[in-house]
């Protein structure tokens, strides 16, 4: 009969100690958002010092805060008409 806790317990060893030699040989780093280099893992925002990652950054940054905006619309446009006539406001 197989004994499968045995089993567990084994291989639960073996992937620890696995992760203990991967876990010891690199150090905690990140990487840039925009371009994907090491960068210190202190680092805040989480990108590399380069103009050109500076300016994609603040571009998309820019671009978040419009679509969030755009999702306020969205809403509601189409979903404050159903909630006024569900409460009897609109007709």
């Amino acid at each position: 009969m197989v004994d499968a806790k045995a089993i567990k317990d084994k291989v639960s060893k073996k992937i620890n100690n696995t992760r203990s030699k991967i876990s010891s040989q690199i150090t905690a780093h990140k990487h840039c958002r925009i371009c994907g280099i090491n960068i210190d893992a202190k680092s805040e925002p989480r990108i590399c010092k380069s103009a050109d990652c500076s300016s994609a950054l603040e571009k998309r940054e820019k671009n978040d805060r419009m679509m969030r905006i755009m999702f306020f619309i969205f809403v509601g446009i189409f979903f404050v008409p159903i909630l006024l006539s569900s409460v009897g406001i609109l007709g």
